[in-house]
């Protein structure tokens, strides 16, 4: 939504919490390719870019932001060198690269710094996004801006929820784009965007609220919206196939303590889900099988490494299959508590601390400052709602 507006023809203003460092990312990349953006209680009022010829990009540790910004540099003709933090550089871009090369965008260097020349024309582009949707997403926000109609081929599968999510903002933006099996039809000419949008709480935050309520003494959890094309909306469903007491009252979803018992079920369109989700299956009765993880090794970590550790020194027996590219959780009735680490990865951060409330000793977690890039006041909002006796 911020990208769309900082491209549009008008000001705006976007209500929602931009504190997380995914979003300074963001913030910092549009306000270097010529974006204009003034705070306001509750929200930011965004002025349109105007031309700029050169930049720098910190991407800080966003794969979003980079993956989304490199294409919409190369689309506004913008000679930009992109920077990054930490497991940024690791994060796989070949595809993406590739098929902005074959458009006239020269690439040079490998990892940071990487920078990016030339201009985008609208024509006939081909990506496939088995590694990360994240490279459609990145097309589907830029190709809008050239001056011509282009069409987008899509090979592979992966986290279509997210691209879901990615035409839902694009039409609200004023985009034209249809689709045709494989291909996406995508007329240019940029986006109108005006007035006042808000954007809608974060689901896949929200799981990690599901899952305390489900194990500790209940919640109720706001600002969701129940029809979101977000993916992990999914996970509530998943908890009640678990045994999990989740209904919606007076607009808010309300969660039950309740006892959990196994599942199976596949990941590949909502990996973000897997650290939240494996809590709760190793606090379910039975085994629980989640397939469809094999991509979560290029995450913020090597994250189906980081939450088979998380769980085993929770004393939860889980075992990778890679013939099946299947995660088995034997659950437990109590987790032994200890120190985990978050790999500096938010969602194991946030993981480790909702264990906590169904474990025997307390839980630390070290590298817990992480959960700065989509939650920086995760740890308030679990201090505040603890229970007093």
């Amino acid at each position: 939504m911020l990208i769309t507006a900082a491209f549009s023809r008008a000001e705006s203003v976007l209500w929602g919490d931009f504190s997380s460092d995914d979003m300074s990312a963001t913030l910092r990349v549009l306000t270097a390719f010529g974006a204009k953006f003034e705070g306001v209680e509750g929200g930011v009022k965004i002025t349109p870019a105007v031309k700029v010829e050169r930049a720098e990009a910190d991407c800080g540790e966003s794969g979003s932001t980079l993956r989304f910004a490199v294409p919409l540099a190369a689309a506004l003709g913008i000679e930009t060198t992109f920077i990054g933090a930490k497991r940024l550089s690791e994060r796989p871009m070949e595809e993406l690269l590739n098929c902005l090369k074959d458009h006239g965008v020269k690439v040079a260097g490998e990892g940071f710094p990487l920078t990016i020349s030339g201009k985008l024309s609208a024509g006939d582009y081909i990506i496939d996004r088995s590694r990360s949707s994240q490279f459609v997403t990145g097309l589907l926000l830029a190709l809008p801006l050239l001056n011509g109609d282009s069409t987008l081929t899509v090979h592979g599968e992966a986290s279509k929820t997210y691209i879901d999510i990615t035409l839902d903002v694009l039409k609200n933006s004023g985009a034209q784009i249809t689709k045709q099996e494989n291909t996406f039809f995508i007329r240019g000419g940029g986006y109108s965007v005006s007035g006042e949008r808000k954007a809608e709480g974060d689901w896949s935050n929200a799981a990690f609220w599901m899952v305390a309520g489900l194990l500790g003494e209940g919640i109720s959890i706001g600002n969701l919206n129940p029809s979101s094309r977000q993916g992990d909306r999914l996970v509530a469903e998943l908890l009640r196939q678990a045994g999990g007491n989740l209904s919606w009252e007076n607009g808010r979803l309300t969660v039950k303590p309740s006892e959990l018992h196994s599942i199976t079920f596949d990941a590949d369109d909502i990996p973000d889900a897997v650290p939240a989700m494996s809590v709760a299956l190793a606090a379910a009765k039975g085994t629980s099988v989640i397939t469809g993880v094999k991509r979560l090794r290029i995450k913020e970590s090597d994250r189906l490494t980081a939450v088979i550790d998380m769980l085993t020194r929770l004393g939860v027996a889980v075992t990778y299959f890679s013939a099946d590219d299947a995660l088995k959780i034997e659950g437990v009735p109590h987790f032994t508590g200890g120190t985990l680490s978050s790999y500096n990865d938010h969602r194991l951060a946030m993981a480790g601390a909702v264990a906590a409330v169904r474990a025997v000793s307390p839980v630390t977690i070290t590298g817990a400052e992480a959960v700065k890039k989509s939650y920086p006041a995760f740890f308030a909002d679990y201090e505040s709602l603890r229970t007093t006796e």
